[in-house]
């Protein structure tokens, strides 16, 4: 939490978290599968209920000035962003079925977020499953990364109006993404200069860790005009 709000600060444009689901089913925003190496205990969070996640301390790790932070879920991070940023949720559990891809839709939903929030969606299933559910929420294919241009493929095939590229993906892929009117995400990028060339390559999204440093390096924040029509946090 205290990242994202720092990134807010800053003024990037969105915020790039991904959603797992807890043994008793809550959403847990945590990049691994696991808790081992962000917080000071240890276990997948698939096999962890979220009373024992949310106990551990995922400060602690980083330095002592951040002990007592805690794992945050879904719903916190909804309420304290409200509609003041947008939002990219990869979903890295689609659930049973695409069932946790339908309980994030409707959180939104709920929150009346729809308009400011998409999903990264990296498997069919789970881009079917939102289809299915709630075609007017936008999605972001993470589908056949491997291979940019069998995930611009899958993109197109189910509707997404953004794709999320790899740092492998080519500028001629990025064209034809752009073509097909896809928006053009990237993962991932720290350095001004090495995310101005993806950006001359027509990316339209850099998600970064710094955004303090783009931003610092030229790149517009929240607001402003600058080298890039859009940035992220991750």
């Amino acid at each position: 939490m205290p990242a994202f709000a720092a990134a807010m600060v800053v003024g990037a444009h969105e915020l790039e978290l991904d959603v797992w689901t807890s043994r008793d089913g809550a959403l847990v925003v945590c990049h691994d599968a696991s808790v081992d190496r962000t917080t000071d205990g240890t276990g997948r969070i698939a096999e962890l209920d979220w009373a024992d996640i949310r106990s551990l301390d995922a400060g602690v790790r980083t330095s002592a000035a951040w002990r007592g932070v805690r794992v945050p879920c879904l719903e916190e991070v909804l309420a304290f962003t409200a509609v003041r940023i947008g939002l990219n949720i990869h979903m890295k559990d689609e659930g049973p079925e695409g069932a946790t891809v339908r309980r994030v839709c409707d959180l939104l939903t709920d929150l009346g977020l729809t308009d400011i929030a998409y999903l990264a969606l990296g498997t069919q299933l789970a881009l079917q499953a939102a289809i299915d559910y709630a075609p007017d929420i936008a999605r972001a294919c993470l589908a056949g990364q491997a291979d940019p241009s069998v995930s611009i493929d899958v993109a197109v095939r189910y509707g997404c109006r953004r794709i999320q590229f790899g740092r492998h993906v080519t500028p001629e892929q990025i064209a034809h993404a752009r073509e097909l009117g896809l928006i053009c995400n990237l993962f991932w990028s720290d350095e001004p200069d090495d995310a101005r060339t993806y950006v001359r390559n027509g990316i339209d999204v850099i998600l970064t860790n710094c955004a303090h440093i783009l931003i610092a390096g030229g790149f517009a924040p929240l607001g402003g005009s600058g080298l890039q029509r859009e940035a992220s946090r991750d």
